[in-house]
């Protein structure tokens, strides 16, 4: 088989495939390939590999389970490529450069970084089929089904990533008035961090753009429903002064000074009489930073 037709997916439930379709490995054998394929380049101590990887056992049986995860996940493997894809020493374990392999995750990352040195408003067509590329592959969590600390630094690295290319391509999108471009990645960030009250201003300003005045409300009251049930607190005055501007037909403003929120929200005030409780609390918090 060609170096270059075996991919692992560490993203939702690791799985190994090929051209000719999924790769049948254990589920021990693919928790040793994820584990190997987060490691560094000159591989895992094997030591050290029995303990976090089978943690809840002894370190003889540890020992042994890893011995036998290795073995099946070279046997497994070999079976269909003819390769081991695991070279086992001694001392270390280390995914062999013999076998072509393509990792999920080492293609998000290798995609999602070379944009960031962009701003969100300036991506040309490459940089967003980039975006949209690292985005598909995003299946779930990073090994979804594991909870140890040698993938959790991993996880929330790439979990973070992925909702900067989502809000990226938001961004992008709701530049150019693509409202159905715009719900659905606002859709996918929301999804992770409900709470994130730049994502909820990020779509209130594409919708406000857009001249969808009923879609900039259903976003402020959704943000606003959230808040009060999760959190039990209200908006915060950026996100109060941005809808009070998108309802007045104005442009969102990247003045976010003190005087300019207090102007704002004293401007909703007297337009939107049925948020002045909310309008209220804001203006008081901002009293405080003044």
């Amino acid at each position: 088989m060609s170096r270059d037709l075996l991919s692992l997916n560490l993203f939702g439930t690791p799985a190994l495939s090929c051209t000719a379709g999924p790769v049948a490995i254990s589920p021990g054998a693919a928790m040793v390939a994820a584990y190997l394929a987060l490691g560094p380049a000159e591989g895992r101590n094997r030591e050290v590999a029995a303990t976090q990887l089978f943690a809840d056992s002894p370190v003889g049986v540890g020992r042994r389970r890893l011995s036998t995860a290795v073995w099946r996940l070279r046997t497994e493997v070999r079976a269909v490529t003819g390769h081991d894809l695991v070279e086992a020493g001694t001392e270390r374990l280390t995914l062999s450069p013999q076998v072509g392999l393509t990792i999920d995750s080492v293609e998000f990352e290798a995609l999602v970084r070379p944009v960031l040195d962009t701003r969100a408003e300036s991506l040309d067509d490459d940089a967003v089929a980039r975006l949209e590329r690292a985005v598909s592959l995003h299946r779930g969590l990073l090994v979804e089904s594991c909870h140890d600390e040698w993938v959790l630094g991993d996880r929330t690295r790439l979990e973070n990533l992925y909702l900067t290319a989502l809000d990226y391509l938001l961004i992008h999108y709701g530049a150019r008035g693509e409202l159905g471009a715009v719900g659905k990645y606002g859709e996918l960030a929301l999804a992770i961090e409900p709470l994130r009250e730049d994502l909820h201003r990020h779509l209130m300003a594409a919708y406000g753009a857009a001249g969808r005045e009923d879609l900039v409300e259903r976003q402020f009251e959704r943000c606003r429903r959230l808040l009060v049930e999760e959190l039990g607190a209200d908006p915060m005055p950026e996100t109060v002064a941005l809808y009070a501007r998108l309802r007045r037909g104005r442009a969102p403003s990247t003045d976010l000074t003190v005087l300019a929120l207090v102007g704002d929200l004293e401007a909703a005030r007297r337009d939107l009489g049925r948020l002045s409780l909310v309008i209220d609390r804001a203006l008081d918090h901002l009293g405080h930073l003044t």
